[in-house]
């Protein structure tokens, strides 16, 4: 798949005004424990009036915002704050979304990689890349309609917010011609709730479900156009309850009801484990999109503690894919002069970041510094994807778009799986 170049914005899922009387959900697959119990102790066909004055006074530590769920009270947290219990939220050590973390804190894309070697091949490797500046694949728009509507967006939705809705694996478009069932991950309804299948093929849902907001945001816009004109046109959805993940591509709305998608992958935020090997995602090189977006409020407070991802053309990546991603792509050759799909770049530790800057633009670089960008999709030289904002800085596209592609550098993850206990399917960083 390649990318658009097309970006987007993310909305808070809000809590819907009234509740449905509903079975109580398989807690392995969806809800913690602890919000079942409590859910049964404040009893879940209570009408819906008393329900919603369990939210009264609740302030979540002054971090979020309470809503019901499964019929009772739990925060939604803001950025960078995570849940404690169903009613606080607590400064998080990872970075969060909705009061989930994004993966645990020794999740290779949260661990800081500037002790780490060159890796031997990157000159031959930025070589192929080519001359070129950073540019930044993201916008102040939050206009899906508009022109300018550049990004990746993501919804977090909690309680009744989160709509399970069928899709339908095709597309109309004549050069999407494989199935993409067998790589992708769905769910069926389970006893009144939701159970992933994965993989999602005809056997093991014949109506399969994914989640989607009450108003989606789809990368590019939503795009009503019968012909669906080639384009990832991504949905992430974060299933704030659960911290479950789930991303979608090639989404359009289906003229048989729902969604027509093109693949579909999801994560437990909790863990550390890679999809398949083999297996692609949303993104080409088996990622998840989420956790390696710039987002403007991270930026805005100077301090971006993840890693990133960015594009260069299919025919600059090798046939191959390296740790920690788990898909190729054909488009390129086998010479070890192309960088594999998953190859960790970063900025040089030598490269000044001006304090003449704007906060959120030295909080960029530090970051490309610090955590690095994986090669995670073809598509156009050194774009590095993010949301769209309306918070952005304009600063940002004068200031982090003059580094150029010559003062970064291919990163060795050698050491790393040299470490006892590292597990080729896991994105677990072992201690030295």
């Amino acid at each position: 798949m390649s990318h658009t170049g097309l970006v987007a914005r993310h909305a808070a899922g809000r809590h819907a005004a009234r509740m449905r009387c509903r079975p109580t959900p398989a807690p392995s697959v969806t809800r913690s424990a602890a919000a079942l119990a409590l859910a049964a102790l404040l009893a879940v066909c209570a009408p819906a009036a008393h329900r919603e004055d369990a939210c009264a006074g609740e302030a979540c530590s002054g971090h979020g915002r309470c809503a019901i769920s499964v019929g009772a009270p739990r925060c939604v947290c803001d950025p960078g704050w995570v849940r404690s219990g169903d009613l606080a939220c607590q400064a998080s050590i990872v970075p969060a979304i909705g009061g989930c973390p994004m993966f645990p804190a020794d999740h290779l894309f949260n661990t800081p990689v500037d002790g780490l070697p060159v890796h031997p091949a990157s000159s031959d490797y930025l070589t192929t890349i080519g001359d070129h500046t950073v540019h930044l694949d993201l916008g102040t728009t939050v206009d899906m309609t508009s022109d300018s509507y550049w990004g990746i967006p993501y919804d977090v939705v909690s309680g009744d917010a989160l709509a399970w809705t069928l899709v339908h694996y095709r597309s109309t478009d004549p050069d999407m011609d494989w199935d993409p069932r067998a790589e992708s991950d769905c769910a069926v309804a389970s006893g009144g709730d939701r159970a992933v299948a994965s993989p999602c093929t005809d056997a093991a849902a014949p109506d399969p479900l994914l989640p989607f907001a009450a108003s989606p945001h789809v990368e590019g816009g939503i795009v009503t156009d019968p012909a669906q004109p080639y384009g990832d046109h991504h949905v992430l959805v974060l299933d704030a309850d659960a911290c479950r993940l789930w991303e979608v591509y090639h989404a359009y709305p289906s003229a048989l009801g729902g969604w027509d998608v093109f693949g579909s992958a999801t994560w437990d935020l909790s863990s550390s484990a890679l999809r398949p090997d083999g297996w692609t995602s949303a993104d080409a090189a088996g990622f998840p999109i989420l956790p390696l977006l710039l987002r403007a409020d991270e930026a805005a407070g100077g301090e971006i503690r993840h890693a990133l991802r960015f594009t260069i053309p299919s025919a600059s990546i090798r046939v191959g894919y390296t740790w920690p991603a788990r898909h190729l792509t054909s488009n390129g050759t086998s010479s070890t002069s192309l960088p594999e799909m998953g190859q960790l770049f970063r900025l040089q530790a030598s490269y000044p970041i001006p304090g003449s800057f704007s906060v959120q633009s030295r909080a960029i670089l530090q970051a490309m510094k610090t955590y690095g960008m994986y090669v995670a999709d073809g598509g156009s030289a050194m774009y590095v994807q993010g949301e769209p904002s309306a918070a952005w800085d304009d600063s940002i596209f004068s200031e982090v778009q003059s580094v150029p592609s010559s003062a970064f550098e291919a990163v060795d993850l050698a050491p790393i799986r040299a470490r006892a206990g590292w597990d080729p399917d896991s994105a677990r960083v072992p201690p030295p």
